[in-house]
């Protein structure tokens, strides 16, 4: 009798064991791989946290230097235009600063002339055109207008306090720096106006 009784232990064992082996291959993992698993792949992603981190600010600060350059490239092409366009440069209105703004008269073939204004407003950073009226670009750090006579000589304050001083300008140059993520762009145009 013993000897059956161990031979039945035996094959029961072996049955357990088969059962074990089974239910492991169907299920795919035992429960301490799936723990095992699973602290590996946190371990790794924990490494790879700072990295992902880096990437995403890196990729923030390189959109967010693509959108200054291209506000100011905008505010600087529309600029450009409007003084191709201009028959005239007129004195800043409302006290405006010529440094900080320009004026142009636009005609147009059975229409009143068109004042065109640029103006920025250092407070909110905003660079207007027609003040306010089409919004150039924002987050714009400083928006430089210098007036130059035929000589290259460039016109300063006193020059300004003269009545008829857009008369003497024969070149001007616009100069616009945007700022966004600390990336600092300026878009500088050398033009002419148009006769007066």
């Amino acid at each position: 009798m013993p000897g059956r009784l161990g031979s039945r232990r035996a094959a029961a064992g072996h049955g357990a064991q088969a059962r074990r082996a089974a239910w492991t291959s169907a299920v795919g993992l035992s429960l301490v791989e799936l723990l095992v698993a699973t602290s590996v792949a946190a371990s790794a992603l924990g490494a790879a946290w700072p990295w992902v981190w880096n990437s995403g600010a890196a990729a923030r600060a390189m959109v967010a230097r693509a959108q200054a350059k291209t506000s100011a490239s905008f505010a600087a092409r529309i600029i450009d235009d409007d003084v191709a366009k201009a028959t005239a440069l007129l004195t800043p209105a409302d006290g405006r600063a010529p440094g900080t703004s320009l004026y142009l008269r636009h005609d147009h073939p059975g229409e009143p002339p068109e004042t065109v204004a640029i103006v920025w407003d250092p407070a909110r950073k905003v660079l207007w055109r027609k003040a306010p009226g089409t919004y150039l670009a924002d987050r714009v750090e400083a928006f430089a207008v210098r007036y130059f006579h035929s000589d290259g000589t460039e016109l300063v304050g006193a020059d300004f306090a003269a009545g008829e001083w857009v008369a003497s300008v024969a070149r001007l140059s616009v100069t616009v720096r945007t700022r966004d993520g600390g990336a600092v762009t300026a878009a500088v145009l050398g033009v002419v106006p148009g006769p007066s």
